[in-house]
């Protein structure tokens, strides 16, 4: 996680066996989804102290790429300390299958990661066959093709015209991709 996370007590003692159950619940979640941002558990009881049916919860906000996620769950019945171990297990059980959920439907969402913008000057041009060669400012010799050029200027192309590209790799090496002159 990017954030370390938050756990925090309303109107109940701090229990270090139920902190330890809550960070070990966080820790399960974060090897099955490495893209969870933060987590913030809030262990709650009613303001009332009651002799019997106090009501023990969970609230548990996970930070996600997107749209967070928040899960609420609530127990009365028996002693507090299971009544709280018990809404733990149920929030992040609740939690596990929300963000499996969230997770396959962002698995059909492919995010296209585009190469850098890089700055070159041409160093060898054959106009005839419709094809150059230009050395990046970073060293780099890299192939062009006229069909790359994003404006129809390939008559203004000569030797020393500096470039704009995105470079790509391909089966016999770089090549350029949205080539633009840099007037």
């Amino acid at each position: 996680m990017q954030i370390e996370p938050i756990i925090s007590y309303q109107n109940l003692d701090h229990s270090p066996v139920v902190e330890d159950l809550v960070r070990e619940h966080i820790e399960a979640l974060e090897k099955r989804y490495d893209w969870i941002i933060g987590c913030k558990v809030t262990l709650y009881a009613a303001q009332k102290k009651k002799r019997h049916g106090r009501v023990l919860g969970v609230k548990l906000n996970l930070r996600l790429p997107g749209p967070d996620l928040s899960i609420s769950r609530e127990v009365a019945q028996g002693s507090a300390q299971d009544d709280l171990m018990l809404a733990v297990n149920r929030a992040f059980n609740a939690a596990g299958k929300a963000t499996k959920k969230r997770k396959e439907m962002m698995g059909g969402i492919e995010v296209k990661h585009h190469p850098a913008v890089l700055h070159g000057e041409i160093v060898e041009l054959e106009p005839e066959l419709g094809h150059g060669w230009v050395r990046g400012d970073d060293g780099q010799l890299v192939y062009f093709q006229r069909d790359s050029l994003t404006a129809n200027n390939w008559e203004r192309l000569k030797t020393g015209t500096r470039l704009r590209f995105r470079e790509m790799q391909g089966d016999k090496g770089p090549y350029a991709t949205a080539v633009t002159l840099t007037d």
